[in-house]
């Protein structure tokens, strides 16, 4: 596949990177510093405008099959997308922050009913907000995720001194019907466990299960209680979209954001809210309006010192649970060396979305667990025998944690069979999804 990436910044490299290996891909930047950083990899890096039909020609979008426009201007990505769709006949992505891009190129969108289509718009920031929404809505959890429609899920939590399933064999622990470990974290170590594994207080515990299934998980580690109260940490565009998912499920929502005009908009948007003008790293304000009494801190400005400051004053303060926006990747060790319990990055998923947009392979690459582990959905090959799990000859270093078949999800034991058809969610590291990828076809070439 010929993909072109206008835009050399942080997502564009991520993206280059996942892809440069098995297909060719172009990297168009208008900074030539830039350059260096893809030396190391397979790619050719242009220098030029995204924008410009010229650019465009010498960077080969004619022959292109994808083009992805991923720099920090929505309208140059809009631009770009547009001349690549004028030059070729190829499939284009554009990565925005704003809705109303979201909206324009919408199926009926006003572009549409003028002949504009961009193919995929993509919004990162969105896409942040429902993660992290998702995770404050189970007590605990650290992260949470559902596939399958919403018939699978899966839950990760940091295991405590007085919770269940410690100090004994994960084949003696009475986990509920349905549910499975299906990773753990120990320090910087993602292991797939074993019958004999143990977990330790400490240990953050990956669980997957049918969702009908989950929720007695959930009650084992937190009971149901009152409505949630979140305090919110900026008031962009991702505040304001967690706030305004949270609202709806009847959470009681305090807002901080520094900019008094915006502070306006969010208490005409979100009436029922508590909106307060301040610096959420001004410890005498977040004592004062008494935000030790929130059971969610989220902070979600858009500068890493100013989250990583509001995060550390919140876990002084004692709130139970506090996710933070990540910025920058690399920073994202650093934040949860320091304790914080969820640091997370919206260009993590962005890459994965991108990648699955593609169809660069069979297998969907769904979610990360904290970039040390991988979700992937594939279809187990039509054309073969079934098999027991235990005989199939699944690679080390995964896991078979659900089948879906039909419409039904159920979790997997040794002796469950797997047939022609079904689909397979398989839990493995970053650096063994090649392996998967080598096992599913040589499990085509096995004759039924």
């Amino acid at each position: 596949m010929n993909v072109v990436i206008v835009g050399g910044g942080e997502i564009g490299a991520l993206i280059a990177e996942s892809l440069h290996r098995t297909h060719n891909v172009t990297v168009v930047d208008t900074e030539d510093e830039r350059g260096p950083n893809f030396e190391t990899m397979d790619v050719q890096f242009v220098r030029g405008n995204g924008a410009d039909p010229s650019d465009l020609r010498a960077a080969g979008v004619e022959t292109a099959d994808a083009f992805i426009a991923c720099t920090t201007n929505d309208d140059v990505n809009v631009l770009a997308c547009l001349a690549a769709k004028g030059l070729a006949d190829v499939e284009t992505m554009a990565f925005v922050t704003r809705q109303r891009y979201v909206d324009a190129f919408a199926t009926a969108g006003a572009f549409e009913a003028i002949g504009l289509a961009i193919d995929r718009v993509l919004w990162p920031q969105r896409t942040l907000a429902r993660q992290i929404a998702d995770i404050v809505r189970v007590p605990r959890a650290l992260a949470s995720a559902g596939f399958a429609g919403g018939r699978l899920k899966m839950l990760e939590y940091r295991l405590e001194p007085d919770d269940p399933f410690l100090g004994e064999p994960l084949l003696e622990a009475e986990i509920p019907s349905g549910v499975l470990v299906a990773g753990a974290i120990r320090g910087d170590r993602f292991t797939i466990p074993s019958g004999a594994t143990v977990l330790q207080a400490g240990d953050k515990v990956v669980f997957m299960g049918s969702a009908e299934h989950m929720g007695a998980l959930e009650r084992r580690f937190a009971p149901r209680r009152r409505s949630l109260n979140v305090a919110v940490v900026g008031g962009g565009n991702v505040g304001f979209m967690v706030a305004e998912q949270l609202a709806a499920d009847r959470a009681n929502i305090t807002i901080i954001e520094q900019d008094e005009t915006r502070c306006e908009k969010l208490a005409q948007w979100l009436p029922h809210a508590l909106v307060l003008r301040g610096d959420g790293t001004d410890l005498e304000l977040l004592q004062q309006e008494r935000i030790e009494d929130a059971d969610v801190v989220v902070a979600v400005t858009d500068d890493d010192g100013k989250n990583l400051l509001a995060s550390l004053l919140a876990k002084q303060l004692g709130i139970p649970k506090v996710i933070t926006r990540v910025g920058r990747s690399r920073n994202r060790r650093l934040f949860e060396r320091v304790g914080i319990d969820a640091p997370l990055t919206p260009r993590a998923a962005a890459v994965q979305e991108v990648l699955n947009w593609l169809r660069v392979d069979e297998v969907d690459h769904l979610a990360s667990i904290e970039d040390r582990a991988e979700v992937m959905e594939l279809s187990y090959p039509t054309d073969c025998r079934e098999g027991k799990v235990r005989d199939i000859g699944a690679p080390s270093d995964s896991l078979i944690g659900a089948i879906l078949r039909d419409k039904t999800v159920f979790v997997p034991h040794g002796d469950t069979i797997v047939r022609p058809g079904d689909h397979l969610f398989i839990v493995t590291t970053p650096d063994n999804t090649g392996a998967v990828e080598r096992w599913l076809e040589e499990r085509r070439s096995v004759p039924g």
